[in-house]
């Protein structure tokens, strides 16, 4: 399995609707996004993040009957997280 570009997972389709990309840690590493989450009948912003595949590896996690899906974050750990990719964020421009 090959590394898979964060934008390109896009399930659970019927509960999931991908918004962009923000942060993507590259191969071995993992990723998050933010889009949209079905809860019940309403459809709420939403933090997700997974493991990206790695060349030569099975696929990473989460996966769904071999389709890579999305982790939601629970709200109690949103902030937290996007303080540490906007941490990670800032250090990757100051090597550039």
């Amino acid at each position: 399995m090959s590394y898979i570009q964060p934008n390109k997972v896009n399930s659970p389709q019927d509960r999931w609707k991908f918004g962009r990309v923000l942060y993507d840690g590259g191969e071995t590493f993992w990723s998050a996004a933010e889009g949209q989450w079905k809860d019940g009948e309403t459809w709420n912003e939403a933090l997700a993040i997974r493991w990206n595949g790695k060349t030569g590896k099975k696929l990473e996690q989460p996966q769904s009957s071999g389709y890579p899906t999305w982790f939601i974050v629970p709200d109690e750990l949103v902030g937290v997280i996007r303080a540490v990719i906007d941490l990670l964020l800032e250090n990757e421009k100051k090597h550039i």
